[in-house]
């Protein structure tokens, strides 16, 4: 909390200045290619068993900046921008079969592949430097997460339960659609089912699952409504309005709720889920276009 505080300290300072100046409006958008970076899990050898991949999304917004000098100032921008990235889990992991009245618990291999979009309203306050045609910031931003969504699927394989480890459960597959923000515990999504044998029973199980499936209570959202970082970028003037720009985004909050983010690779010894105590942040290498006016 003190880093945010002191993010917040400096953003608020910088925005009092620019506000008390002329000041310069603006347009930006461009692309984002972000991925969230955060500790993996591990098998019993060491091995990783997650990772993270970059997806592309976008920003788009407007600017106010303010000249002290001709070649010094400070930029507040107000954006819409969609991050995330591509998560995969591969290796040991358990399940959970529901049937009415009881549980049945399987060890056994899963393949994660969700594709995480998350959108936020970011406010980056940015202090500037040029040098000839080029324009050179760092500063700090919040962002307000308004959106946060996933698809993709679950393969769970080999699995056997504890009361007949010599049978071998069907190969299992789930669709995932996931709306972080809105889904409720033990929800799934639409009325496609699937018929599974797991201890002698046939479950009927539903074919899609929500976000919060195999949770029996709500433990809040997994995504956390607030980012904060630093940022650094370089931009290219092609005319005195017109420019080009990189910019580095390095999320410094723990975005995901350590209540909801559960291990997938195991359990305690009563089978109820470990909860990570881990950090995992916004990482976004954002290219843009804009003008000033």
């Amino acid at each position: 909390m003190n880093t945010l505080k002191h993010i917040t300290t400096f953003l608020f300072l910088l925005f009092i200045t620019t506000a008390q100046a002329q000041i310069k409006y603006g347009f930006k958008t461009g692309l984002n290619f972000s991925k969230l970076s955060g500790p993996s899990e591990l098998d019993i050898a060491g091995t990783e068993l997650e990772s993270w991949k970059n997806i592309v999304g976008f920003h788009i917004g407007i600017s106010f900046a303010t000249h002290f000098t001709d070649n010094f100032g400070m930029r507040a921008e107000f954006l819409y921008s969609k991050k995330g990235g591509e998560y995969k889990f591969e290796g040991p992991s358990y399940r959970n079969f529901y049937y009415p009245g009881g549980v049945s618990y399987a060890t056994g291999n899963a393949k994660y592949l969700i594709n995480i979009s998350n959108s936020y309203i970011d406010i980056p306050v940015i202090a500037f430097a040029k040098a000839g045609d080029f324009e050179f910031s760092a500063g700090g931003y919040v962002g307000f997460l308004v959106a946060s969504d996933g698809e993709g699927s679950l393969l769970f394989t080999d699995g056997r339960t504890v009361n007949d480890p010599n049978v071998v459960i069907d190969n299992t597959e789930f669709f995932l659609n996931y709306n972080f923000r809105k889904d409720d515990p033990g929800e799934s999504v639409g009325d496609e089912t699937q018929i599974v044998r797991v201890d002698n029973r046939n479950l009927e199980l539903p074919k899609t699952l929500g976000a919060y499936y195999d949770f029996s209570e709500d433990k809040g959202k997994y995504f956390k409504s607030l980012d904060y970082g630093l940022i650094g970028g370089v931009s290219y003037f092609m005319t005195s309005s017109l420019y080009a720009s990189v910019r580095l985004q390095y999320g410094l909050a723990d975005i995901t709720n350590n209540n909801v983010d559960v291990q997938k690779a195991s359990t305690n010894a009563d089978k109820s889920p470990i909860f990570r105590d881990d950090k995992d942040k916004n990482f976004v290498i954002q290219a843009s276009v804009g003008f000033s006016f």
